[in-house]
């Protein structure tokens, strides 16, 4: 496997919750679209539409990605939400910074996206249409007037949250992507955890650099989510509740702190990019956090950090490849969950024998975590998860067994994994159930 490859391909940064970020891109590349500013380049023959000459902007997007953006903060926004503003941002903001770019909004941004999100020029739906399946479905199509003619532009992010599919001009394509990327492409690690840790071994230098900027950017998240005030404050709350007699701290109660803060500010809308794996920031808190605090807190150096943290990484992919980008299942719970635990146990001295015993720890205890839409009480499921990768791997460094007799877990960990699949195929109808749920929220609470 090549490890620059595979971290290009799944470690990004990302401001913001990512299908807005998302919808934000495709309408950021639809609206440059329609004067030729076309990727790769992003070079332009002549200056942008004005934004005043928008006749009309239509988001259509899949159950799952309008699941995901309901109730989803919009970064720099004051708390605003919905696939409505996120579309609006991306008129005013670079295509270039791909699903960073909501990191560019302020406040001329932000009132100009608040008014055109209200306005009769743009709205949002389900799109019917959509292929069924666990990854990301975006269509986003502007119609502008230029001079005396209607220009229209389409663009349709399929596969994964920055993978741009097509780009049509007036219904003629003049973009195409290579191929339609989903959970099996790309660069795939093995799925020996013996071969995963060989893999770790051989990192050089610059992997080691770029790996632990990934965990101290999640981890400069958790100190901005303890120290002002986002989304639930479950962090700040934890550090209160979770204080024994003595008033000290366990290191999976820093962990459930740190994993739950770094969730407060991302949900919260903090402006700040997070580390995300597997195309979810929120993965990215729980598949590394743990590893930040135990590294910290039990001193390892950078580089075993890092290694570790490869590791989580690429379980994380492994298990993305069976569960799908996006379902009932809760990701950063499950998915994420099983890298996390996976990595920390790496980390304090596990084999792959304790690897696997990790894991199968973790699939017998957290999975059946739905998730319900993104929003700030993803922390809750967060801090839940990271703290339980954290008590796993332990459990298992210390010679902890689970028979694979128990449920749906099997010997070796690739097995395990793999049951993901039928799991999150067969939840399709329970997705189905909290979309419903979540349409008939009384007005105001959507």
């Amino acid at each position: 496997m090549d490890i620059k490859n595979f971290l290009e391909e799944n470690v990004i940064p990302v401001t913001g919750c990512t299908e807005p970020a998302s919808i934000a891109y495709a309408a950021s590349l639809a609206y440059h679209a329609l004067s030729g500013c076309i990727p790769p380049d992003f070079t332009g023959s002549r200056s942008p539409v004005p934004p005043g000459q928008i006749l009309s902007i239509l988001v259509a997007a899949d159950r799952n990605v309008y699941k995901n953006t309901t109730s989803a903060i919009v970064p720099g926004t004051a708390g605003q939400r919905g696939p409505a503003l996120a579309a609006a941002a991306g008129i005013f903001l670079n295509p270039v910074d791909g699903l960073d770019l909501l990191s560019g909004m302020g406040p001329e941004i932000r009132s100009k996206a608040l008014v055109l999100s209200l306005s009769d020029r743009l709205s949002c739906r389900i799109n019917p249409e959509s292929p069924p399946g666990v990854s990301p479905d975006i269509c986003v199509e502007v119609q502008a007037k230029d001079g005396d003619q209607v220009i229209k532009s389409r663009v349709r992010i399929s596969g994964r949250h920055d993978h741009v599919a097509e780009i049509c001009i007036n219904d003629k394509p003049v973009y195409t992507g290579s191929g339609t990327p989903s959970g099996s492409d790309g660069e795939q690690p093995p799925e020996s955890i013996i071969w995963l840790i060989r893999i770790a071994e051989s990192m050089d230098d610059q992997e080691i650099e770029v790996v632990y900027r990934g965990i101290e950017m999640n981890m400069t998240l958790a100190t901005l989510g303890v120290h002002q005030c986002y989304g639930l404050s479950l962090g700040n709350n934890l550090r209160v509740v979770l204080r024994n007699q003595k008033g000290t701290l366990s290191l999976v109660d820093k962990v459930k702190i740190a994993a739950a803060a770094a969730a407060d500010a991302r949900m919260g809308g903090a402006p700040y990019p997070v580390m995300s794996t597997a195309g979810s920031g929120n993965q990215g808190i729980t598949a590394l956090i743990p590893l930040g605090i135990v590294g910290q807190e039990c001193k390892f150096s950078k580089a075993e950090i890092s290694r570790a943290a490869l590791i989580s990484h690429m379980v994380t992919k492994q298990a993305d490849r069976y569960a799908g980008h996006l379902s009932a299942l809760c990701g950063c719970s499950i998915k994420a969950g099983i890298g996390a635990t996976a990595g920390v146990t790496y980390l304090i001295g596990g084999g792959a024998e304790e690897i696997t015993t990790a894991i199968n720890l973790m699939v017998a205890n957290v999975t059946g975590t739905l998730c319900d839409g993104a929003k700030p009480g993803c922390s809750l499921k967060i801090a839940t998860a990271a703290g339980v990768a954290t008590e796993c791997a332990f459990l298992a460094a210390a010679g902890m067994k689970i028979p694979p007799e128990n449920g749906i877990i099997r010997k070796s960990a690739d097995e395990t994994i793999r049951v993901l699949e039928p799991l999150s195929q067969a939840m399709s109808p329970v997705d189905s159930a909290i979309i419903k749920i979540l349409e008939d929220k009384p007005a105001g609470m959507g």
